[in-house]
């Protein structure tokens, strides 16, 4: 029982220890051209994409709450994505992300394979993604 209490704080120590990393501002997605600006404000984080960083994603918007863990990061939101038939479509996406560093952002993000005809969701998953600030 002893042991259990002291890791507790130890955890608890080491987490008021960790520097609150800022997530304000322009982020770039490693794989791709994907550009986001994110902005805080007290625990909610405001997640979109800076329009045309990536002429498939029309349109993304997701709506983030600080998990009570310094830089954590997880909600929800939707995305609209133009194919080339012309297409748009609408997909619901939820985001876990953790600002790691005041140039870093890691998580996972639902990636999603739709049928572009139908924009009938065929396949869902989460990818990660890793973010560095602009």
């Amino acid at each position: 029982m002893k042991s259990a209490v002291l890791i507790g704080l130890f955890l608890l120590t080491i987490q008021n220890e960790m520097p609150k990393n800022n997530p304000n501002g322009i982020w770039e997605a490693e794989n791709s051209t994907s550009k986001f600006n994110l902005q805080l404000s007290g625990k909610d984080l405001k997640v979109q994409i800076v329009e045309g960083s990536n002429p498939r994603f029309l349109k993304y918007e997701v709506a983030l709450k600080n998990l009570e863990e310094v830089n954590s990061y997880q909600g929800a939101g939707y995305f609209v994505a133009k194919f080339q038939n012309g297409k748009e479509c609408k997909f619901d996406t939820e985001w876990q992300i953790v600002v790691v560093s005041p140039d870093r952002i890691l998580g996972l993000t639902t990636n999603v394979v739709p049928d572009p005809e139908t924009c009938e969701v065929k396949e869902k998953s989460h990818s990660q993604i890793s973010l560095k600030k602009q």
